[in-house]
C-alpha cells in the first residue's frame, strides 16, 4: 500500500512481517486448529492435523462412518461409534457380528434359570436359582449333605427339591430351629394363691406371673369369714 515517501505490506492471513516474509504458526493463534485430540504441525503458508483414530478431515471434525462397509450379518443393524462400531442382533442371532445362532433361543435351562450367550461361540450358559445345580440347572442340591447341618440346635434336616426343611429338636422352632421356645404357664392355667391378712392379702405367684396375679387377686379380694 503506497503511501508519501514510503509503503507498507498488507499480508495474507498466512503470512506476517514488515514484508510478509515471516510464516504464521497458526497453531499458536488458533488452540483448537485440531479438534478431538488432533495435533497441530504448523506448515509453510498453513498448518495440517493428525487426527486421532476415528476422526478425519481438515480439522479432525468428521466422525469415520465404521458402518460404511457393513460389517454387521444381514438383518442384523451397524451403529457407528468413534473408532469402532456395533451390531444390533435380530432374534436368534447373537455374536459381535450377529453371526451366530443364539442357544439360548431353545430355553435349554431349567427351574427358571437365566440364559446367557456367549458372544464369542453361541454357547448357553445357566444362571442357577438357589437349591439347583449343572450345566442345564436341572440337578438338585442336597442342602441336607453339602456342608454342616443347616438346621441348628440339633434338628434333623431333610432334603426337598430345591430347598429343605427342618424338624426341630423340642425347645426349638424357626426355618432353620434357630428360635428357642420359652416355655411359660399361661395365665389361664394359673390360679393365684390369695393369703388374707389384717386389713390388705398377699398373692403368692411365680415371678414371671406376679404382675397379672396380683392384678387378678385384686379383682376379687377376698372376704373376711
Amino acid at each position: 500500500m503506497d503511501g508519501v515517501d514510503t509503503y507498507n505490506c498488507q499480508c495474507p492471513p498466512e503470512w506476517t512481517g514488515q514484508f510478509c516474509t515471516n510464516d504464521v504458526d497458526e497453531c499458536s493463534l488458533l488452540p483448537n486448529a485440531c479438534q478431538n485430540g488432533g495435533t497441530c504441525r504448523n506448515t509453510l503458508n498453513g498448518y495440517n492435523c493428525a487426527c486421532v483414530n476415528g476422526w478425519s478431515g481438515p480439522d479432525c471434525s468428521e466422525n469415520i462412518d465404521d458402518c460404511a462397509d457393513e460389517p454387521c450379518t444381514t438383518g442384523s443393524t451397524c451403529i457407528d461409534h468413534v473408532a469402532s462400531f456395533s451390531c444390533s442382533c435380530p432374534p436368534g442371532k447373537t455374536g459381535l457380528l450377529c453371526h451366530i445362532d443364539d442357544a439360548c433361543t431353545s430355553n435349554p435351562c431349567k427351574m427358571g434359570a437365566q440364559c446367557y450367550t456367549n458372544p464369542i461361540n453361541g454357547k448357553f450358559n445357566c444362571n442357577c436359582p438357589s437349591g439347583y445345580k449343572g450345566s442345564k440347572c436341572a440337578e438338585d442340591i442336597d442342602e441336607c449333605v453339602i456342608g454342616p447341618n443347616p438346621c441348628e440346635h440339633g434338628g434333623s434336616c431333610k432334603n426337598t427339591v430345591g430347598s429343605f426343611t427342618c424338624s426341630c429338636a423340642p425347645g426349638y422352632t424357626g426355618p432353620h430351629c434357630e428360635t428357642s421356645i420359652n416355655v411359660i404357664p399361661t395365665p389361664a392355667r394359673m390360679t393365684p394363691t390369695c393369703l388374707d391378712q389384717i386389713g390388705d392379702f398377699t398373692c403368692s405367684c411365680i415371678p414371671v406371673l406376679q404382675s397379672w396375679c396380683k392384678d387378678n387377686a385384686a379383682a376379687t379380694p377376698p372376704r373376711d369369714t
